[in-house]
């Protein structure tokens, strides 16, 4: 009878067990999980979204990378092409060499090598060279260094090829990463109740109204007129990038109404007839290396190491820029992220 005690006391266990895993899985109940504070969601989304933009550009850096693979590719394609073409052409010749050194009673040993696919070895033998004519040992040189040129361009292509493929990797990977972190960004502003949302909202918007706020206080017009210190292109690239104030950042953009930091900078000094990569890193290799101590309005500043970000001075310490998702083209302090370096378009 000592057996019904001790089954009723694991029955009693069980069923405590089952209340309270009931409890935890109802939402509200006192096992639920609390929702994250406003000022925790915001951190957090405020760091995916930097992150995000990190991610979008080394995606831009791969897409500039793989646009120069390209280029080389094509280079290389069109060399090979018309190598390859005098190389069949010079072929031919041999083999009508070949052909009536046959007629006129068989074709000679030296002469073999000229129709063998690898003659370069042949070359290595003085003697065997002076066994041929003039005029075949001639035909010879050229052959073999014109093989030897459609040799080198085929590794060369196959090397091109092989960095072409590698770089679009890249980019499909960043361009995932860049995607997974505005997702949880997404799903993390999800949590919110709508009375949170509208209060973050709010403070989205006060930070675009403030980089206004910062802009009018920078020049004499009203927005988007630049009448600050710049001159010539450099003030043609902030005017530009002022009439983009409040556009939204969007990753891989370049303009018109939405832009990523790169895309900003490079439609700014487009407008003054600059050309630039939609790359920050490739951005700060194109333009011509200032010191911090040199910086004039117009220069492109860069921030973080490796460089993933880049804005433009425009004077009294403060810099306009596309910051990252969720965010608009605004005016901040020059120091306000890490600073690595200036150049000049």
């Amino acid at each position: 009878m000592a057996s019904v005690p001790r089954r009723r006391g694991l029955a009693s266990a069980a069923a405590c067990l089952a209340g309270v895993a009931v409890m935890a899985a109802v939402p509200g109940s006192a096992a639920a999980e609390p929702r994250p504070s406003l000022h925790r969601v915001q951190v957090r989304v405020d760091q995916l979204h930097r992150e995000a933009g990190d991610a979008a550009e080394r995606y831009n850096d791969a897409r500039v990378k793989l646009a120069d693979a390209n280029r080389r590719l094509t280079v290389v394609r069109h060399r090979l092409e018309s190598q390859q073409s005098t190389t069949d052409a010079m072929q031919a010749s041999v083999d009508r060499l070949a052909a009536a050194s046959y007629k006129s009673g068989g074709v000679d040993t030296t002469l073999q090598v000229l129709l063998a696919d690898d003659p370069e070895s042949f070359l290595q033998s003085v003697t065997a060279l002076d066994r041929l004519g003039r005029s075949q040992s001639e035909t010879l040189t050229r052959v073999v260094a014109a093989r030897q040129k459609l040799a080198s361009s085929r590794l060369a292509m196959a090397q091109e090829q092989a960095r072409a493929t590698a770089i679009s990797k890249q980019i499909a990977a960043q361009k995932r990463s860049v995607e997974q972190k505005l997702a949880s960004a997404k799903a993390l502003l999800g949590t919110l109740r709508a009375d949170q949302r509208a209060q973050l909202n709010s403070a989205t918007k006060a930070a675009s109204a403030r980089g206004r706020a910062v802009a009018s206080r920078s020049r004499a017009g009203d927005i988007p007129n630049y009448e600050g210190p710049a001159s010539g292109r450099a003030a043609t690239a902030i005017k530009a990038a002022f009439a983009q104030l409040g556009d939204p950042y969007v990753y891989g953009a370049a303009g018109p109404g939405s832009f990523d930091c790169s895309g900003l900078t490079m439609f700014a000094w487009g407008a003054a007839g600059v050309s630039l990569p939609h790359s920050s890193a490739a951005q700060y290799s194109a333009a011509s290396p200032v010191s911090s101590s040199s910086l004039e309005p117009g220069d492109l500043v860069f921030y973080y190491s490796p460089i993933s970000h880049v804005g433009i001075y425009i004077g009294g310490g403060r810099i306009i820029h596309a910051p990252h998702p969720g965010r608009s083209v605004e005016i901040v302090g020059l120091h306000s992220m890490p600073y690595v370096g200036a150049a000049r378009p």
